[in-house]
């Protein structure tokens, strides 16, 4: 079972985009532990291509999707923003005390951690993030 969205590139969507993966997770009887790690993953890949991926303020879209399958649940993130490869992104060194560390880099961890599988592209101009939970 899939579903298929498309967010304005305003942060102001990151609460529909809550919404909508909450509703996804009460259709499909998913356990509540693996809806929060959607909405988190999904809503820190968001909230960084809002806040980081344009060099201008026009109106993009952000087309999102959830497949719930019997293995696994596969997020896939389409934007037009600069490129950006959270792959490449260098893991944040967790022996510094937090108070010591640089802003950012924390939510890539965090998404990095959740998701068992990511899968980078750059194809026409625009970012194709598909990320992979197995439900087991």
């Amino acid at each position: 079972m899939k579903t298929e969205f498309r967010l304005k590139n305003d942060l102001i969507e990151i609460e529909r985009l809550a919404g909508l993966v909450l509703s996804f997770g009460r259709e499909h009887n998913l356990p509540a532990e693996l809806v929060w790690e959607i909405r988190l993953v999904l809503e820190e890949v968001v909230t960084n291509i809002i806040s980081h991926g344009y060099a201008d303020r026009a109106a993009h879209a952000i087309d999102v999707s959830i497949v719930n399958s019997e293995s696994d649940i596969t997020l896939s993130v389409r934007d037009d923003a600069l490129p950006f490869n959270l792959l490449e992104h260098p893991q944040p060194d967790l022996e510094i005390p937090l108070e010591d560390r640089g802003v950012g880099g924390m939510g890539v961890h965090i998404v990095r951690e959740i998701m068992d599988e990511i899968d980078y592209k750059r194809e026409a101009d625009g970012n194709v993030i598909v990320m992979r939970r197995y439900k087991n």
